[in-house]
């Protein structure tokens, strides 16, 4: 029966699509079997996408006395977007178990950027927070999910102590984990120092597979990654994101300031996916703000102020259709992508 129940877990998290609500209550009672890797497997589920049920159902998993249950539902908490989520978190990172720590420091700094965004004023607040949390911590693995955060806080600059963390760490799992957070932190801005960075540091790991692994890495060109910004994130903006997975080299989402929690008929002629729209596709609130190169808003001017870690692409800010085709979508999302690589080239020079 449990291998029954994980099977369809497993099933919907691949379909990956909105739940409906039969769906969801079978979740829900996943969430409170005896059986604790169903239990951490049904928590996996939710990270995918945004509701307040959502939040408040992992909110209430961080209590699960089994710690891989914790563990999960900790690391699913970054979608929250609460004081509450916040405060629970907070507590989490003075937890007794290094993994629940670990978990709670990266959801928290996400939480708070849900929270208040990613700009000047907000990271000195969360620099200042998280001087006084670091201070108490002794291991090294979770102290390096603190530098994570406060790169992160930096705009994605400062990485001098990662590096010499990872270079001069014996432990595999806090080696494993650096290598993993500058790959993280790497955007199209700050790949040649992040290539320099991990390249440095190939000598001084144990075991081939992972200098292998950084040699192909930093062959690799990192992607654009754009947020194309509007006000619900109904209508042009969820047809935009489907052309640039489809037809551009750019890591491409969307948002909206005010969503309206639904696709316009218009799109789902469109993409004919009225049956199969992904979580991804629904519209949604501002996510992961941290991760974009470049904010992109249609129909709507951004305060520059507001975003002061991020490059704001004005060429459709005062775009005022309410409907375009699949070929003028393609179009837009081209030559977004072609203006942008002519400033990123432009920035690498400079």
């Amino acid at each position: 029966m449990r291998k029954t129940k994980i099977k369809r877990i497993e099933e919907l998290n691949d379909k990956y699509l909105i739940l409906n609500e039969k769906e969801m209550k079978f979740l829900r009672k996943c969430l409170k079997s005896r059986k604790q890797d169903v239990r951490w497997t049904a928590a996996e589920i939710l990270v995918g996408w945004y509701t307040p049920e959502n939040e408040r159902l992992l909110y209430n998993l961080t209590y699960d006395k089994a710690e891989l249950v914790c563990v999960d539902a900790t690391d699913s908490l970054c979608i929250g977007r609460t004081r509450r989520s916040l405060s629970r978190l907070r507590d989490l990172m003075a937890d007794k178990r290094s993994r629940v720590r670990g978990y709670a420091v990266l959801s928290f700094f996400q939480v708070w950027v849900n929270c208040f965004s990613w700009n000047e004023r907000s990271m000195k607040a969360y620099l200042r927070f998280a001087e006084t949390m670091e201070s108490e911590e002794k291991k090294t693995w979770v102290r390096l999910f603190y530098e994570k955060n406060k790169i992160q806080a930096r705009g994605k600059k400062g990485f001098e102590k990662l590096f010499y963390i990872l270079e001069h760490s014996s432990d595999y799992y806090v080696k494993a984990s650096a290598i993993q957070i500058a790959k993280d932190m790497r955007s199209i801005f700050n790949q040649e120092e992040i290539n320099a960075g991990l390249e440095k540091a190939i000598d001084s790991l144990e075991y081939e597979y992972q200098k292998e692994d950084i040699k192909k890495y930093i062959q690799t060109k990192e992607p654009i990654k754009i947020l194309l910004l509007d006000q619900e994130n109904s209508g042009v903006t969820q047809l935009l994101e489907y052309m640039g997975e489809e037809e551009t080299d750019m890591y491409v989402r969307s948002a909206g300031l005010q969503p309206s929690g639904k696709i316009e008929k218009w799109v789902l002629d469109i993409l004919l996916k009225e049956d199969d729209i992904t979580r991804y596709q629904c519209s949604s609130p501002i996510e992961e703000l941290c991760k974009y190169d470049y904010l992109v808003p249609i129909g709507i001017h951004l305060d520059e102020k507001a975003y002061p870690f991020q490059r704001i692409y004005t060429g459709y800010q005062d775009f005022d259709k309410k409907q375009v085709s699949r070929e003028e979508a393609k179009e837009m999302i081209c030559q977004i992508e072609a203006d942008l690589e002519k400033k990123s080239e432009s920035f690498t020079v400079s």
